[in-house]
């Protein structure tokens, strides 16, 4: 008995955890394309997120935290980015950075992570609405091909940093649907974990939440709780975002930023044109779209209210990523938010993770038959070997790099560019290998001229002449006099910013159109500081933030506790 009792136990323990050990192992084989090639894949967004990372990596090693400017990334040049773009999120990336030790593996680190995140958070999300294990692995695994995922590996692109923890924060529309309940605190934090992540990403969620939420409303009697729940949700995540929106107020308020690029070829980045590769990772998914949708039109009546909210929702996202969106003809017209969305691919982000959710809910009805569970295993090997195939792919074009684009610029030979991704001195590769995104730069005059090629005239041009160093925590910057009356130095300058010369706060200078200053030459050496004055509330804010969270933490561990003891 005792023998038998034991063999039930370890069934009912692989049933609990055996999907997530297989997420796990199935990660790891994602990684063999880097680890047997050691190649590596630079997307046209890894110069932008590598600085951010490397910023904030050498403020925790240091132990010198400066929340708003930049002090070794982006060329040192107290340029403000973080602050203004998942500041959280960059300190925990800065910690795998460290932890990583050389680019090449903090590619590797970060994207078993991604990975991992995404992996589980499917597994949960599907536990949640009961989803067994043979229909749960296989679209977990799908999940973790998509180029929804697959994006960081490929192009560094950060939105699947927020994607792959979508699947948990999807967990209160079920709440809202299927438990006729309102989880303010579930709500509260799925939102501002996004917003803490990626903001546009947040954005995407509530919109999600939308057509849930109003099942949800109009079905209470009590419309007054219901509005009341949402105001309490509304209030707890504007303490677990506040030092977003604070740090926001403070940029913004004194400061004329210039904002991300906009896209006026918007139609163009449909899926149904040139941003139609989002279909095809893994290639499989094209066909998986289509079960989709015939699942329903042929099961129609055994599919629930759920999963028809679901499925509906689904399909206003899919044609919202596609040019039957006049969005070219929006960003004409100046229509409000438009420009911010930059490319409608981002819609199918939202649009895969409904999908998904559909299809799991619709196959779960033959989960315990053989030929699915064929079927299940079939599956995982053939989006594991198509994402395999895809990496190779694009690991193959390591050799032949030459790193040079357009607003790219290569500092050494690309052979001994490539090196320096190995190297454990990180900042070697960001010297060699810049990108001019100026995003968030302050203007101070309205000209014509390209941001991306004045960032490069200002700062990049400059850098080899000017020696920075952090001695205190604060940046400074020595050079010797050219001969001219004045120097361009190759810093940005916020209305916050304060320069120092022999320890007297500097006034007379000018300043360029982009926020680099013009200031007097001293015979010999000269030296000047930069720091930024950060308002003293914003400590007390940023301290409201820490505070929230980490109490959100303590009763979820408590909870935990609880359950596992009761």
């Amino acid at each position: 008995m005792m023998n038998l009792s034991k063999v039930c136990k370890g069934v009912r323990q692989l049933k609990k955890y055996g999907p997530f050990l297989a997420i796990f192992f199935i990660a790891l084989v994602f990684l063999m394309p880097h680890l047997f090639t050691h190649k590596l894949i630079l997307g046209a967004d890894a110069p932008f997120h590598y600085n951010r990372f490397y910023d904030t990596a050498q403020q925790i090693k240091h132990g010198d935290f400066h929340y708003f400017p930049s002090l070794y990334g982006f060329q040192q040049s107290g340029r403000i980015v973080n602050a203004v773009y998942g500041p959280f999120f960059a300190y925990l990336q800065g910690l795998i950075v460290l932890l990583a030790g050389s680019w090449f593996h903090y590619q590797i680190l970060s994207s078993f992570i991604l990975y991992l995140i995404s992996g589980f958070s499917m597994l949960i999300l599907l536990r949640y609405v009961n989803v067994r294990n043979w229909v749960s692995v296989p679209v977990a695994v799908l999940f973790m091909s998509t180029y929804s995922i697959q994006y960081w590996s490929i192009n560094q692109g950060f939105t699947s940093w927020g994607t792959c923890f979508y699947p948990l924060c999807m967990i209160p529309i079920v709440d809202f649907v299927l438990h006729k309940k309102f989880p303010v605190i579930k709500v509260a934090i799925s939102v501002g974990l996004m917003t803490q992540i990626h903001l546009l990403s947040s954005i995407m969620l509530a919109l999600m939440y939308i057509p849930f939420y109003l099942y949800y409303f109009f079905n209470q009697t009590e419309k007054g709780k219901a509005l009341l729940q949402l105001i309490k949700s509304v209030l707890l995540y504007f303490v677990l975002t506040a030092n977003i929106w604070a740090g926001l107020a403070i940029v913004y308020s004194g400061n004329k930023i210039l904002p991300p690029f906009v896209n006026r070829e918007m139609s163009q980045k449909a899926i149904d044109l040139d941003g139609s590769y989002w279909l095809h990772y893994p290639k499989a998914f094209p066909i998986l779209i289509l079960s989709g949708f015939f699942l329903f039109i042929f099961f129609q009546q055994k599919n629930t209210l759920f999963q028809k909210i679901v499925l509906y929702t689904s399909l206003v996202f899919f044609f919202l990523s596609t040019s039957l969106i006049p969005w070219t003809t929006l960003i004409e017209k100046n229509v409000p938010f438009i420009s911010l969305i930059q490319f409608p691919f981002r819609f199918f982000v939202p649009f895969t993770l409904l999908l998904l959710l559909y299809l799991a809910l619709s196959l779960n009805q033959w989960s315990e038959q053989k030929w699915f569970r064929l079927l299940g295993i079939l599956g995982i090997l053939i989006f594991s070997a198509q994402t395999i195939q895809n990496l190779y792919q694009h690991l193959e074009k390591w050799e032949n790099e030459t790193f040079v684009s357009r607003h790219t610029y290569l500092f050494d030979t690309p052979e001994e560019a490539r090196k320096t991704f190995f190297s454990k001195d990180m900042s070697t590769s960001l010297f060699v290998f810049q990108k001019t995104t100026p995003d968030y730069l302050p203007i101070y005059k309205e000209t014509k001229d390209n941001k991306y090629d004045r960032y490069n005239e200002e700062i990049l041009e400059n850098e080899t002449t000017f020696i920075k160093t952090h001695p205190g925590g604060l940046l400074t910057i020595k050079w010797k006099n050219t001969g001219d009356k004045t120097v361009h130095i190759p810093v940005i300058v916020y209305d916050r910013t304060v320069l120092q010369q022999n320890g007297k706060t500097l006034t007379d200078y000018e300043l360029t159109d982009i926020g680099t200053p013009i200031v007097n030459q001293q015979k010999g050496i000269n030296e000047l500081t930069l720091h930024y004055r950060t308002p003293i509330y914003f400590y007390f804010i940023l301290s409201l933030t820490l505070i929230g969270w980490f109490t959100l933490l303590c009763l979820f561990i408590y909870h935990r506790y609880k359950h596992l003891h009761a």
